[in-house]
C-alpha cells in the first residue's frame, strides 16, 4: 500500500505557488504574451495610419479640402480610420492585461487606471470613423445638382460634425494618459516592471495630459497629437516588457 501511494504521488504534477501546475501552461504567462503582442501590434497599426497619411499626403481632417476633394482621398482616409480604430482596440486589450498583471501589487491604482483608460479608448474609438459622418456631406457638396446657395449650409454642417468628433478625440486623449499615470503607480513595485518603467509610464502620462489639456483650452491647436504619441510610446515600451514577461518560464504575481 505504501509503494502504491508513493507511485500515485509521483504521478501527480508538481504544484507551485498559487496552486498552479508547474508542468502545465501558466495562464498568466499566456495572457501576458498575448497582451504584449496586442500592445505592439497596436503601435504598428497606429504607425500604419500615420504612414498612410504621409504617403498619400492626406490633408488634416479639419482642412476644407477634405470636404471639397473627398472623392480623391476617400480610400486613403478610410484606410487611415480603420488602422486607427484597430490600434485603439489593441491598446485597450493590452490595458486589461496590465490590470491582471498589476492588480496584485496595487489593486486600487491598477483598477482605476484600467477603467479610466478604457473609457478614454472607447471615446476615441467612437470618433475614429469620421468619414461615416462627413462623406455624405462631401458627396452632397460636390454634386452637380446641389444649388449654390446650399453650399454654405453644408459647410456649416460639416464643421459641426467635425467639432463633435474633435471633442471626443480630445476627451479620450485626456482620459487615457490619466489612466496611464495610475498604471505607472501600480508598476512601481510590480514584479517584472519596477520603478524605472513606472517613472517612464508616469512621465508619458504627464506629457499626454499636458498635450490634451492644451488641446481642450485651444481647440485649434495640434497638441492633441502629443497625447496620441505618448499613448503609442507607452504601449511600445510596456508592451515589449509585457511580451518578455510572457516568455518567462513562469510569472509570480504575488
Amino acid at each position: 500500500m505504501a509503494v502504491s501511494s508513493q507511485r500515485n504521488l509521483s504521478a501527480r504534477p508538481a504544484v507551485g505557488r498559487g496552486g498552479s501546475s508547474r508542468s502545465g501552461h501558466d495562464p498568466d504567462q499566456q495572457l501576458s504574451r498575448w497582451g504584449g503582442v496586442a500592445g505592439l501590434a497596436g503601435v504598428v497599426f497606429m504607425f500604419g495610419a500615420g504612414l498612410v497619411v504621409g504617403i498619400l499626403a492626406l490633408p488634416d481632417a479639419s482642412d476644407p479640402e477634405t470636404l471639397k476633394d473627398f472623392a480623391n482621398i476617400e480610400t486613403g482616409r478610410i484606410a487611415e480610420h480603420f488602422l486607427y480604430l484597430g490600434a485603439l482596440v489593441l491598446f485597450a486589450l493590452h490595458i486589461f492585461v496590465l490590470h491582471r498583471l498589476l492588480a496584485h501589487t496595487h489593486r486600487p491604482a491598477a483598477l482605476f487606471g484600467t477603467v479610466v483608460a478604457a473609457f478614454g479608448f472607447v471615446i476615441m474609438a467612437a470618433s475614429s470613423l469620421l468619414h461615416v459622418a462627413t462623406s455624405p456631406l462631401a458627396e452632397l457638396y460636390t454634386a452637380a445638382d446641389t444649388p449654390a446657395e446650399d453650399l454654405p449650409a453644408i459647410e456649416y454642417a460639416w464643421h459641426g460634425a467635425q467639432s463633435v468628433f474633435d471633442t471626443m478625440l480630445a476627451t479620450g486623449a485626456l482620459l487615457v494618459p490619466i489612466g496611464i499615470v495610475l498604471l505607472g503607480i501600480a508598476m512601481w513595485r510590480a514584479p517584472g516592471f519596477g520603478p524605472g518603467l513606472a517613472k517612464l509610464a508616469i512621465a508619458l502620462g504627464a506629457v499626454g495630459i499636458i498635450g490634451a489639456v492644451i488641446a481642450v483650452i485651444d481647440p485649434g491647436s495640434a497638441f492633441v497629437a502629443a497625447s496620441v504619441v505618448a499613448i503609442a510610446v507607452f504601449h511600445l515600451t510596456i508592451g515589449w516588457r509585457t511580451l518578455k514577461l510572457g516568455n518567462r518560464a513562469s510569472i509570480d504575481l504575488s
